[in-house]
């Protein structure tokens, strides 16, 4: 009797020290978050001049989200960016699932030779000058579509769609077949329907993916017109400046303006991502989970 409850105090002190450790965790994870959060809703000179330590804002202020939406620079990045995303994410869907369907089907001739050439991919890049020069070549430099077609597929997506493709059962297909569908008909049909979980994931990481990239514009393009909103937001961060024509109006410290603008920049472009997960999480658990298990 003694030794079962040692037991449960032990179990009691082990649990205590787990929440602990997880509860540390959640805070170090978190908190850089927050103080970004507060950060931004601070008065830009009392930010600047207090501690390192922030937990609520300082002299709550909006002025620099103020400042940032009169930029019409960020906006017109704003508005790229969700074409970029657009596309990439409608555009790069359709060819990881009509990519994911033929490379399922075993009696295709040449099937396994073209699917290793998608996989070599993985481990081995072009380079960056000969996608350079292919881009040059095909005439797509400082257009909208250098920022869209040369990252429309990835492999990994491609590959994790497969995994799932495999995991529906035949017999759907083969009794589909049966009653005379063709390939599209299974394929928007069956196959589709079947896989919404998988889909929303990869749209997720396409959409991410397409949302936090700027190197494709800063290698392709030369007009700020078409500049997407991440290589704005990188000016502002290294620069320290939007770029305005009132860099100093209401603020007496350039430096705190320029942290002002830094924190409420990054809340800005995070947001839209922060807003669309929460719907899509579900489907992201679930389609992860069932990946791993059918793959």
């Amino acid at each position: 009797m003694a030794v079962v409850e040692s037991q449960k105090a032990s179990d009691k002190c082990l649990n205590v020290v787990i929440y602990a450790l997880l509860v540390l965790v959640m805070i170090v994870t978190l908190y850089p978050c927050w103080y970004v959060i507060v950060a931004s809703f601070s008065n830009p000179v009392e930010l600047y001049n207090g501690s390192t330590l922030l937990l609520w804002p300082r002299g709550f202020s909006t002025e620099a989200y103020g400042i940032i939406l009169e930029h019409t620079m960020l906006w017109r990045s704003y508005g790229n960016t969700l074409i970029y995303v657009s596309a990439s994410t409608i555009l790069g869907l359709a060819l990881s699932i009509a990519g994911a369907f033929v490379f399922t089907r075993s009696y295709l001739p040449g099937n396994r030779f073209m699917l290793s050439l998608v996989t070599v991919t993985m481990f081995f890049g072009g380079g960056l000058i000969p996608t350079y020069l292919v881009v040059a070549r095909m005439k797509l430099v400082d257009t909208r579509w250098a920022m869209i077609l040369p990252g429309l597929l990835s492999s990994y997506n491609l590959i994790v769609m497969m995994s799932y493709f495999r995991g529906i059962p035949a017999s759907l297909e083969e009794s589909a077949r049966l009653d005379g569908a063709n390939d599209f008909v299974i394929l928007t049909r069956i196959i589709v329907p079947l896989s919404k979980a998988v889909i929303a994931v990869i749209a997720l990481y396409i959409l991410v993916g397409s949302w936090n990239s700027y190197m494709p514009a800063i290698i392709y393009l030369r007009n700020r017109d078409l500049y997407p909103l991440q290589v704005i937001l990188r000016e502002i961060l290294i620069s320290g400046s939007s770029n305005l024509d009132t860099v100093t109006s209401g603020f007496d410290d350039f430096a705190a303006y320029s942290e002002a603008v830094k924190y409420a920049s990054i809340i800005v472009s995070t947001l839209p991502i922060i807003i669309i997960y929460p719907f899509l999480q579900k489907f992201f658990v679930k389609g992860v989970m069932l990946g791993a298990i059918k793959g």
